[in-house]
């Protein structure tokens, strides 16, 4: 069963299920296109057809149904007299056809009305690739931060680096769907609340805990919780070396296994670096990239160094490393040139070592198309990705942001994007990656709306104040997004996007 955001548009056995918000998409493009926007009743026809298709109502559609529903003839409609259904549905065959020969012509999908009848047929264009849709999970849950019990706040890169790991590792369970960790990581402090976290999130399931270090020993504690309930699962304490923490982590997710009947060896899900020291360097790197400063990023990239270094044949060590470079590049802290090609480096290096790794494939698609423009290739290294790992939400963003969306493929950039958001509800990362997309459309008041909303739910999030100051330039609503861009600078510094953007308006 599909995740019911992807219910399957198609119609006869051999073809590949649509997701409903690809059909929606498309749908929309057509109708405010030049060939339809004026033709109130071939618009009004088409949606009644694609919906009864997305329904799985086709049979319904017959040319009497037709008549009286879409175009008000009345119970007395007679077919045999009154030819409008018809006639219209000539018009409308022909039209929908010029459509995906020129304006549509890039377009993934096809929406067809067959010659004799009045059902929507809805597919993908010979070629095109498919988007990979998430099975729904059997349980859904979240991992939330795990309670630094250390006076020294310092450690807070040990607490959340671990939380962030476990959440990593959870991914590759098959039947469960986890939270991501930017949506994690907003909840730090509510962890008490759990219908609050179970209505946020729609989970079933949370997990959460509490970490304390004293030197090199470790006390840990975790609650499996019912979120339906608030009935504890399972609970366990710890009181061992730091050495042991993958073991602690492998128990963990054992005991998820074993409590809600998912599927997957844990030890492949948490590959175990032979040293230490490498694990704790690479947890601060974690830590400092998730704060996206320049400052930060730059640390995040000594912290992999080193783990890299201590441990040379750790995969996730130079994973990480590779998603810091390429950051400092996209962000523009540091020339693009060699921060690309190191970060590729560093990515190849990581899938030489795990094949597996859905966060290198990740970071090697995005130097493939953004950087490099080898589309073709990117594409198919982020499907890899998510092929291996289809709840790695950061490979859906990127594959529809960045790559997608920079080809104007919008309605697949979009299906792409939503299972992201399905992954990180929270992220306001992948919200103004939502208003992006909409700016690309054209889709101005909605983006808008979108990048409003999200400065009432994050208003310290500068990336969003820049990003409606493009929409306002966009609209020719110049005073207004200088005024956005001043915004964006004085809370993120002279970031080289916003002062290319600034000075552009």
């Amino acid at each position: 069963m599909c995740d019911r955001r992807l219910l399957a548009a198609s119609f006869t056995s051999n073809q590949t299920p649509v997701p409903t918000e690809l059909v929606r998409e498309h749908l929309v493009r057509i109708v405010e296109s030049e060939l339809f926007r004026r033709s109130e009743r071939l618009i009004r026809f088409l949606k009644f057809s694609v919906q009864a298709a997305l329904n799985g109502d086709s049979a319904r559609v017959k040319e009497y149904v037709v008549g009286v529903e879409v175009f008000d003839r009345g119970q007395t409609f007679d077919p045999r007299v009154d030819p409008v259904v018809r006639v219209e549905a000539r018009r409308l065959r022909n039209r929908l056809r010029q459509w995906h020969e020129t304006v549509g012509r890039d377009s993934a999908l096809v929406i067809d009305l067959p010659t004799g009848a009045y059902a929507a047929e809805i597919r993908y264009r010979p070629n095109s690739p498919v988007p990979i849709a998430i099975a729904a999970p059997a349980k859904k849950i979240a991992v939330l931060p795990f309670a630094n019990l250390n006076a020294d706040v310092d450690l807070d890169y040990f607490s959340d680096g671990l939380t962030e790991e476990l959440i990593h590792g959870l991914t590759r369970l098959k039947g469960l769907q986890v939270v991501a960790w930017p949506s994690a990581s907003r909840l730090k402090g509510q962890e008490q609340d759990v219908a609050a976290i179970r209505d946020r999130l729609q989970v079933q399931n949370i997990l959460r805990g509490s970490v304390r270090r004293f030197g090199d020993r470790l006390r840990m504690t975790a609650q499996l919780i019912d979120t339906s309930d608030g009935h504890y699962l399972w609970s366990e304490a710890w009181d061992r070396a730091a050495s042991d923490l993958l073991a602690i982590e492998q128990e963990i997710a054992r005991a998820i296994v074993a409590k809600l009947s998912v599927d997957l060896e844990p030890s492949s899900a948490f590959p175990p670096s032979r040293d230490a020291e490498a694990h704790t360097l690479y947890l601060k790197g974690r830590f400092q990239l998730n704060k996206r400063s320049p400052a930060s990023l730059r640390f995040a990239v000594e912290y992999f160094k080193q783990a890299a270094g201590k441990d040379p044949e750790w995969p996730l060590a130079w994973a990480g490393l590779a998603d810091a470079y390429a950051l400092l590049a996209t962000y523009g802290v540091c020339p693009a040139a060699p921060m690309m090609s190191a970060a590729k480096d560093a990515a190849q290096r990581a899938l030489t070592l795990d094949p597996t790794r859905a966060e290198a494939f990740t970071c090697l698609a995005f130097v493939r198309g953004s950087y490099e423009w080898k589309w073709q290739e990117s594409e198919d290294l982020y499907r890899r990705a998510i092929e291996l790992n289809p709840g790695y939400a950061v490979a859906h963003h990127w594959y529809g942001s960045d790559c997608l969306g920079a080809q104007g493929r919008l309605e697949e950039a979009s299906a792409e994007l939503e299972i992201a958001i399905s992954l990180d509800p929270l992220s306001s990362i992948l919200l103004d990656g939502k208003g992006f997309l909409l700016m690309l459309a054209r889709r101005f008041d909605e983006a808008c709306q979108v990048y409003t909303d999200l400065l009432q739910y994050d208003p310290e999030f500068y990336k969003s104040w820049g990003s409606l100051g493009r929409m306002y330039t966009q609209m020719g609503r110049y005073s207004e997004a200088i005024e956005m861009f001043q915004k964006a600078r004085s809370m993120a510094g002279d970031y080289p996007r916003i002062l290319g953007a600034l000075g552009q308006t």
